[in-house]
C-alpha cells in the first residue's frame, strides 16, 4: 500500500503541474460569476479527472492480468512521456519572444471565457480534468500501480480518490480561495494572472523539462 501510494502520489504531482488548467480555472474566477461559474469548474474538473482514473484503474489492471512484463511496459510509457515532455520544453525555448497566457489564447478567447456561464464552464472542465495523451497516461501509470499492488477494494479505492485530489489541487484551490475570500481573493487572482501572463513561456520550458526528466528517471529504474 504504502509503495503503491508514493507512485500513485508522484504521478498526481505531474499531472497537477498544468499550466493550462490553472489558466483556464483563473479566467473562469475572474469572470461576472467568481463563485458560480468556479465550482461548475472544479466539479467538472474533478469529475473528468475521476473518469480518466477510473479508466487507468481499468487499463492497469488488464495489464496486470494480461501481461507478464507490466513493469516493463509502464516503464516504458513513463520514459516516452517523459521524452515527449523534455521536447516539448527545449522546443519552447528556441521560440523567441513568446509571450502571453501559457495556452496561447489571444484577447478574444479569454473574453469569451470570461463571459461563460456555469454550464459551458463545467463542460469545458471535464475535458481538461480527463486530459490529453500526457494525462490519461499519467492516469494508466499511478493506477497500474494500485493493481500491480494487489490491493483490497477499500484500499484501491483510497488511492484513486488521493490521485484525483491531488491531480486537481491547482483548481481545487484557486476556487477554494475565491468561496472563501469573495472579491478580495479575486484581486489576488488578478496577480496571478499578470505572473502568468508574464513568465508563461519560462514556466512551459522548466514545467515540461522538469516534469519530463522525473518521468525519464522513473521509467529507467523501471526498465534496469
Amino acid at each position: 500500500m504504502i509503495s503503491a501510494a508514493g507512485y500513485v502520489l508522484f504521478y498526481a504531482l505531474i499531472a497537477a503541474a498544468s499550466l493550462l488548467a490553472l489558466t483556464a480555472v483563473i479566467v473562469v474566477v475572474r469572470s461576472e460569476r467568481p463563485r458560480t461559474n468556479g465550482i461548475a469548474f472544479l466539479i467538472g474538473f474533478v469529475l473528468g479527472t475521476t473518469v480518466g482514473a477510473a479508466l487507468g484503474l481499468v487499463l492497469g489492471q488488464a495489464a496486470v492480468d494480461r501481461l507478464d512484463s507490466h513493469e516493463t511496459v509502464q516503464g516504458v510509457l513513463a520514459l516516452l512521456v517523459g521524452l515527449a515532455l523534455v521536447v516539448a520544453g527545449l522546443s519552447e525555448r528556441r521560440r523567441p519572444g513568446r509571450q502571453g497566457t501559457g495556452i496561447d489564447w489571444d484577447g478574444a478567447m479569454v473574453t469569451r471565457m470570461r463571459d461563460l456561464g456555469p454550464g459551458a464552464a463545467l463542460s469545458i472542465s471535464v475535458l481538461l480534468g480527463f486530459g490529453g495523451p500526457k494525462r490519461l497516461v499519467l492516469a494508466i501509470l499511478a493506477m497500474g500501480a494500485v493493481s500491480n499492488a494487489d490491493l483490497g477494494e477499500v484500499e484501491s479505492i483510497t488511492l484513486l480518490v488521493l490521485y484525483v485530489a491531488v491531480a486537481t489541487v491547482l483548481v481545487s484551490v484557486p476556487v477554494g480561495f475565491v468561496i472563501v475570500g469573495g472579491k478580495r481573493a479575486v484581486s489576488v487572482l488578478d496577480r496571478g494572472w499578470s505572473f502568468l501572463e508574464t513568465n508563461a513561456g519560462l514556466l512551459r520550458v522548466w514545467v515540461a523539462v522538469g516534469l519530463g526528466v522525473a518521468l525519464i528517471i522513473d521509467g529507467l529504474v523501471r526498465l534496469i
